[in-house]
């Protein structure tokens, strides 16, 4: 039987692929680029009942975002602030958090090992990924 891997817990930015030519495609400006590309997100993820919660904390900014799995949820966009609506769902031991966006549809796929998770980000319409990888943090 498999076991389920536990998704609450904090996670330290280990490593990008690709992502500041993600940023590029996605239309971000070359100083936000720069300044992401340059951060290490803690993310925290933690859940209550039904509820989820993803904390993202940089040196420059953070950002919680709260949501129930199946139920449209608002999200405010990190860096360009703007509110867009978004849809979370389990597919397997995978979480996905799917936004609509001016840039159309993305999905960002969570897939969780015991060492932590890799993020996967994929922008349908643009067709461009990339790929964040996390540790899990003991503190």
């Amino acid at each position: 039987l498999d076991k389920m891997v536990q998704k609450e817990g904090v996670y330290q930015h280990e490593k990008s692929e690709d992502f500041e030519a993600y940023l590029a495609a996605v239309g971000l400006p070359w100083v936000a680029r720069k300044a992401a590309a340059n951060t290490s997100p803690t993310i925290e993820i933690s859940k209550d009942a039904e509820e989820w919660s993803l904390s993202v904390k940089t040196a420059i900014m953070s950002n919680v975002v709260k949501f129930v799995i199946g139920k449209e949820f608002e999200e405010k966009a990190p860096i360009i602030g703007k509110v867009q609506k978004a849809l979370a769902t389990m597919e397997g031991e995978r979480l996905v958090i799917t936004t609509q966006t001016e840039k159309g549809e993305m999905r960002r796929t969570f897939s969780f090992t015991d060492s932590g998770f890799t993020m996967e980000m994929h922008a349908l319409t643009l067709d461009v990924r990339c790929k964040r990888h996390f540790r899990r943090s003991s503190g």
